[in-house]
């Protein structure tokens, strides 16, 4: 998965075998497994990761702490703040975090009052039912299989004017259609597969996403960086406040956030 904010440089502060992150389809949900132990690298790995989650403003961020070891409870400030960071969106994300209940830093949770904000299961299959029974539908539109022709283009614009009149969205009409021009031209020229184009409503914003066959992901840059070269997206990147693109089994997803207002801090955290 790579992920970037507009006007900022690419690249993630992500430790081999300390984090594995992982979006659904539609980016509704947000899965971060922490590995091993926890150390002040680990946290500020996991930091940066729920930084740009909430960025993203998804509907739940899953947390799997069973294979992390965190025996004096160090880690307890960073969910702290990341619950805290998430009810100061609107609406808030679920956060949840999974690990069994015999686990000290879960006894130490609890002892905090913990549970009165952070949603608390033993397995991530409990977490990821419980987050698909409370996601609203009513807050999506798909596209399905697009054929890879301009004339799809049209149909993603149709959809957008017909997000806003159900959703009332019109001061993000305009730069989600230019974004959504960006991902059907980038689509059409470099992989000429049939397309899935979603639209989501989070509060203040629309995530877009585009799926295709073809698993190359575009470069994460910044227009006009290295050597006069033009970079691609350059309409994602200038107009959405964080895009990203990650592979998934049959291609991959390039998605991109529109947002009317920032994104809450995440403080406290590191």
């Amino acid at each position: 998965m790579k992920a970037n904010r507009a006007g900022t440089p690419t690249g993630s502060r992500e430790r081999p075998g300390n984090l594995t992150i992982s979006h659904a389809a539609d980016n509704a949900v947000v899965e971060l497994a922490v590995h091993g132990q926890w150390t002040r690298h680990t946290a500020v790995d996991v930091y940066d990761a729920l930084r740009k989650a909430l960025a993203e403003q998804p509907s739940a961020i899953i947390i799997d702490l069973q294979e992390m070891s965190d025996l004096d409870g160090l880690s307890v400030p960073t969910w702290i703040a990341a619950s805290r960071a998430a009810m100061s969106l609107q609406p808030p994300p679920v956060v949840a975090l999974c690990a069994p209940p015999t686990r000290r830093l879960v006894t130490r949770l609890r002892q905090l009052g913990c549970a009165r904000f952070l949603t608390l299961f033993v397995t991530v299959g409990q977490a990821r039912a419980a987050v698909a029974n409370a996601l609203p539908l009513t807050d999506r539109l798909q596209l399905r299989w697009l054929p890879p022709h301009p004339d799809s283009l049209t149909a993603v614009h149709d959809a957008i004017r017909s997000a806003d009149r159900a959703w009332t969205v019109p001061a993000l009409v305009g730069a989600a259609q230019d974004v959504a021009r960006d991902l059907v031209t980038d689509s059409l020229e470099h992989a000429g597969t049939a397309m899935l184009f979603t639209i989501c409503r989070r509060r203040g914003s629309l995530y877009l996403a585009l799926r295709d066959h073809e698993p190359t992901l575009p470069p994460l840059r910044r227009p006009g960086a290295g050597g006069g070269t033009p970079a691609r997206l350059p309409v994602v990147n200038g107009r959405s406040c964080v895009w990203g693109a990650s592979t998934v089994h049959d291609g991959k997803l390039v998605w991109a956030v529109v947002r009317s207002r920032p994104a809450p801090a995440l403080s406290g955290a590191a």
